[in-house]
């Protein structure tokens, strides 16, 4: 007796452990017919109100793809096709301890997998004829683009009449998405399939949308979405406010971010050096392209000003191994999303380089690779 009570306790210990992982993980299942003469597929993972990304490979299996992937939060997920890497995908949400299984096609598909997914295939079904609007206005578009494109010269008034239609329209349409989004969370506070909405609504209208969620969704695992929502509207806000103050002879912003080392750097910490903030990422390939002329000035013109490199859009670890690859020699510091420095400085592109003088004053703003950064250096150092 005691032997079969010592044996069922083993397995209730064992089944609460298989159940505890199931929390932190989401087991992908996908038959989609572009993939099924393929090897492996990648999966890109993003989190929901930020642009910080990851993206793997995973084998198939005879054209199955059947995989469990650790989750510590919900993300937007999509598998990518491999003929079509940039604009063909499969998304979809994922949330720990969800099973979703794709089937179909990359031009139609479903997910399913229980609940969750039943209920998001719904709010689908809702947001479908808006949706199918806009990318009839933006195949409209580049239909008459493509027409008219074949005469630049003759035709440029006429495309920039068409654009301007045509973008109106499609705001247009988008604004009605969020309308109606919105309503469907309202009418749909239990389903954390709403959550999942929240970015698809207008910015004034995220509190009370949020507000209408039950309180059992609000701080159940889709939390990390609202909070996500809530800081990426805050560092809009920020961006806005930093669109008029970011201007050349203005303070530079002060932050404090995470260095290489872990530990912390403030930017007025080298109050009386001229200093170039380099806003850059892994993903960037201008970014990368520009890299042997920037170790090219910093050489030339050493001892004279100080470079910090803030990087964007990146996990740590993509970032380590980017700064190890590349052998940058100068400071480097990460921006995670939640920090906003980008933000603060009104970062629409990358790279951007922005020259702050000895005094703490914006000097000069490059957006983009160019050789007007290093032709200004040769002025300001030469």
């Amino acid at each position: 007796m005691k032997k079969l009570a010592l044996i069922a306790s083993l397995a209730l210990v064992a089944a609460l452990a298989l159940s505890c992982g199931d929390k932190n993980t989401v087991h992908i299942n996908a038959v989609v017919d572009e993939l099924k003469d393929q090897d492996s597929v990648s999966i890109l993972m993003v989190d929901y109100g930020s642009s910080t990304f990851d993206m793997k490979k995973y084998p198939l299996q005879n054209g199955v793809l059947d995989v469990t992937l650790p989750l510590d939060r919900p993300r937007m997920a999509s598998l990518r096709n491999p003929a079509n890497p940039n604009m063909s995908l499969i998304g979809f949400p994922v949330a720990p301890g969800e099973k979703p299984v794709i089937r179909g096609s990359f031009d139609d598909f479903t997910v399913t997998g229980g609940k969750f997914y039943e209920d998001y295939a719904a709010a689908e079904d809702m947001m479908k004829p808006f949706s199918d609007r806009m990318t009839q206005l933006r195949d409209e578009f580049n239909a008459v683009y493509a027409e008219l494109s074949q005469d630049m010269e003759a035709n440029k008034e006429k495309i920039e009449a068409e654009q301007e239609r045509l973008s109106d329209a499609y705001e247009a349409e988008y604004a009605n998405l969020g309308k109606a989004v919105y309503d469907y969370i309202v009418a749909h506070p239990d389903q954390e399939a709403s959550v999942t909405l929240l970015n698809y609504i207008d910015h004034e209208q995220l509190e009370p949308a949020i507000a209408a969620l039950s309180p059992k969704v609000a701080n159940g695992r889709m939390k990390p979405v609202i909070d996500a929502m809530r800081k990426m509207v805050e560092n809009e806000n920020i961006r806005k406010a930093a669109a008029e103050a970011v201007k050349e002879g203005k303070p530079a912003p002060d932050f404090t971010l995470e260095d290489i080392n872990g530990k912390p750097f403030t930017l007025s910490s080298l109050r009386g050096k001229w200093v170039v903030l380099d806003f850059w990422g892994s993903w960037c390939g201008w970014c990368i392209k520009g890299i042997p002329d920037m170790k090219k000035y910093y050489e030339k013109y050493a001892g004279k000003f100080e470079i910090v490199g803030i990087d964007c859009r990146d996990t740590q670890e993509k970032w380590k191994a980017a700064v190890e690859k590349h052998e940058l020699p100068w400071l480097h510091v990460y921006n995670a999303d939640a920090d906003g420095t980008p933000d603060k400085y009104a970062i629409e592109g990358y790279p951007t380089k922005i020259i702050v003088d000895p005094e703490g004053n914006i000097n000069k703003i490059v957006i983009g690779e160019s050789e007007e950064f290093y032709e200004y250096l040769d002025e300001l150092f030469g």
